[in-house]
């Protein structure tokens, strides 16, 4: 498999980080990761310090994401302009809390209470 740029081509601290983090990568790729910085020789001390920075960071960057996507939330222009997409969501992503999406969750929960309380009202209107 050609990697864009070729594995052998990357810097060594891009070929660390492609070797140590197996999940954010393909296989097949981090095999060559490992074969390449091997061949450059690179001491294991330095890996490690360099991997521990690395988990750190992502650690920090995943902390942050995930605070980021617990507090976004659906804006009135959103269900203005982009309402279809925002329906669609509200009617059919029912992982948004698994994804950790809870301001939004929260929102679709109480959107969904209205509509059916209006589905409700209308329905029972029209029966009088």
């Amino acid at each position: 498999m050609n990697f864009e740029p070729p594995i052998a081509e990357r810097e060594t601290g891009e070929l660390i980080q492609i070797a140590n983090f197996p999940d954010d990568w393909n296989p097949l790729a981090i095999e060559q990761a490992k074969k390449e910085l091997l061949v450059r020789n690179v001491p294991v001390e330095y890996e490690n310090k360099k991997v521990e920075a690395l988990k750190r960071f992502k650690k920090k960057k995943n902390t942050i994401s995930s605070k980021r996507r617990a507090d976004e939330a659906f804006e009135w222009h959103e269900f203005i302009f982009n309402f279809s997409d925002v329906l669609v969501v509200m009617l059919f992503d029912w992982d948004m809390k698994k994804d950790g999406y809870l301001r939004k969750h929260r929102q679709r929960k109480y959107v969904l209470s209205i509509v059916i309380l209006l589905i409700l009202l209308i329905y029972i209107l029209s029966k009088l």
